[in-house]
């Protein structure tokens, strides 16, 4: 990853840790029990693109193997406690290519460079009402696990742990369905020695992704 990269996302970081200090001291401070007359379930779904940020072998020749963007796709169930907390279960499936560097065998090839990236994470959803509706920023905190399906020659499939952490919004308002837009960081790790390597000791190698999606969510 360039150095610009890294600058722009460690301040990414900083402005995600201190809003979330923020909406976490004002949803605190506001949750109440939910009124009885409204369903606590919400179901939702969305649509966006996947960007990983890690290389997954760092080249000395600067010609590193990473997965590129692609689409993705989620579904999630979430249970209100309280005014302003949930409980959620997301799953998200994502369609990255890879792009194969120096480190790869050479007689690598095929049958596609295509990659089936299966996310599945639980944990608790933050909605602060003090900005007013109709649009409420929302805090993700949570955590799971990402499966690799690598379509690619000598590689094996792997699963690894990973954090879930989102910021967004939520338009209310609309009856029992609403709009939302976010955004996910989910940072985990990669075992290189999945992979058909060369010249290089395998090891964990730390992934860094980014979601960025829109959907909606119907309260039945």
């Amino acid at each position: 990853m360039s150095r610009e990269s890294i600058d722009v996302l460690a301040r990414a970081r900083r402005a995600l840790c201190l809003t979330a200090g923020a909406m976490m001291m004002a949803t605190v401070a506001s949750a109440q029990t939910p009124q009885a007359e409204g369903s606590r379930w919400r179901i939702g779904a969305a649509t966006g693109g996947y960007v990983p940020f890690s290389a997954l072998i760092r080249a000395a020749d600067s010609n590193d193997t990473r997965l590129g963007a692609g689409p993705a796709f989620s579904l999630e169930a979430q249970y209100q406690a309280a005014s302003s907390v949930s409980a959620y279960v997301n799953g998200t499936l994502a369609f990255p290519t890879m792009r194969l560097g120096s480190s790869i065998r050479p007689a690598v090839v095929g049958p596609s460079n295509q990659v089936m990236l299966v996310a599945g994470t639980a944990g608790v959803m933050l909605t602060a009402d003090w900005l007013g509706s109709p649009f409420r920023p929302t805090l993700r905190i949570g955590g799971g696990l990402k499966w690799y399906s690598l379509d690619l020659t000598g590689a094996t499939n792997q699963l690894r742990a990973t954090a879930d952490i989102g910021l967004g919004f939520r338009g209310v308002g609309l009856g029992p369905i609403d709009v939302m837009a976010e955004v996910r960081y989910l940072p985990g790790s990669f075992d290189q020695g999945k992979l058909p390597t060369r010249g290089i000791a395998p090891q964990a190698q730390r992934q860094n992704d980014l979601m960025f999606s829109i959907g909606f969510g119907i309260r039945p």
